[in-house]
């Protein structure tokens, strides 16, 4: 009885964990537009503001597993929390360009480290626990996305300050880290997550098929990217909607998305992994492609709700086959296929804004359609030659 309530209580720990960064990288993304605006950025600004970001996350993914091993990942994923939450209230106080780089590096950094300690946690428990459950923090995760999407956009059509908006948003956030630290146990090593020693230790070469798995994730969570990060950017700047509205459109994806994720494990049942992933593939393709070919707002929207529902399950589909393979070298191959992934949504969106600056945002975007039809192209192929074999 006291392990299952211990059980529960490190469950309940890291939903909010889940939940804060949903909200913190939801803020991040609404508040975009508005950040363009007062620090005056162009396209070519912001995409280099979000590689920053992108930079920060990616050097403490990689060296975030060496500080796992020493203070655990429940305490880690804590702590980021609260110091992610500092980061999204001082976006706020960014007026040039140059504040802009420092703090979305260092706001980078906290949720790279989050990302890393809370999903290796999860695995543990997972494991500790006998039975699926990573599907339900990733639920969490986009709940907390859609709240502050929802949230954010409504503080803004009330005419609340962006800086006092934003302020609120980062209190919550530590707050809740606050609230969890408490409630932590103290580090073990038993409870370090293999995941996590795989990610520093494997230098091995990357095989054939979490190569092809790795860059149908990277495809995927660019597109992912793009409509976090440039959606309610492109509403503003080609439609020519109010932010707050931008907003709300972001909230649609996000909406859809976690009731993708709440049925897709039925779903996935229903139709099998191979057709129901194709179906994702060619489902977000149009969708994306309605959405940048919108000539109004309620149309935008319609093609972000599709989107955000197919995406929800292309990803755990992808997690899963990797899982397989990695269940044969340690989980290298999950490893491998999470770090290309998670190299698409973190450098990707800092690219299209490259090329936006370069011609423009629907021409920059329209490229993501390219490489989706590429996936449904060989994930078709590699489901019939499993199929004759």
């Amino acid at each position: 009885m006291a392990d299952k309530y211990l059980l529960s209580r490190r469950r309940i720990i890291l939903f909010a964990c889940f939940l804060a960064g949903g909200i913190g990288i939801g803020t991040w993304g609404a508040n975009l537009p508005a950040l363009g605006r007062r620090a005056d950025l162009s396209e070519g600004a912001l995409g280099i503001v979000l590689l920053s970001f992108a930079a920060g996350a990616i050097l403490a993914m990689t060296n975030a597993p060496s500080l796992i091993r020493k203070i655990g990942a429940e305490r880690m994923s804590v702590v980021a929390v609260g110091l992610f939450g500092c980061g999204i209230a001082s976006i706020g106080l960014i007026s040039h360009m140059v504040t802009a780089v420092i703090v979305a590096g260092l706001s980078g950094l906290s949720f790279g480290s989050l990302d890393v300690a809370m999903n290796s946690r999860a695995a543990y428990l997972e494991r500790q626990a006998k039975r699926p459950i990573m599907s339900s923090f990733h639920a969490m995760f986009s709940a907390g996305t859609l709240l502050a999407a929802l949230t954010y956009a409504a503080l803004v059509h009330l005419e609340v300050a962006n800086e006092i908006v934003l302020a609120l948003s980062g209190f919550s956030l530590v707050s809740i880290a606050t609230g969890a630290f408490s409630q932590t146990t103290p580090h073990r090593s038993e409870d370090l997550p293999s995941t996590a020693t795989d990610r520093v230790q494997s230098k091995m070469w990357i095989s054939s098929p979490a190569l092809i798995l790795g860059a149908f994730a990277f495809v995927i969570f660019l597109a992912e990217g793009a409509i976090m990060d440039w959606a309610a950017v492109y509403m503003v700047r080609v439609l020519g909607t109010t932010e707050s509205v931008a907003a709300t459109g972001y909230a649609v994806f996000a909406g859809t998305m976690l009731l993708g994720r709440l049925i897709g494990d039925k779903a996935n049942r229903a139709f099998g992994a191979p057709r129901l992933f194709r179906f994702c593939i060619i489902a977000i393709t149009f969708s994306m492609a309605a959405f940048l070919l919108s000539g109004s707002v309620a149309s935008a929207f319609v093609a972000l709700a599709f989107c955000g529902l197919a995406m929800a399950n292309a990803i755990p589909i992808l997690f899963s086959a990797a899982g397989v393979l990695g269940a044969s070298d340690g989980d290298r191959s999950l490893s491998q296929v999470l770090t290309m992934g998670y190299a698409g949504i973190l450098l990707g969106p800092a690219l299209i804004g490259f090329v936006a600056q370069a011609s423009s945002l629907r021409l920059s975007l329209s490229l993501i359609l390219f490489g989706l039809v590429l996936v449904a192209i060989f994930a078709r192929a590699m489901s019939a030659d499993r199929a004759t074999q």
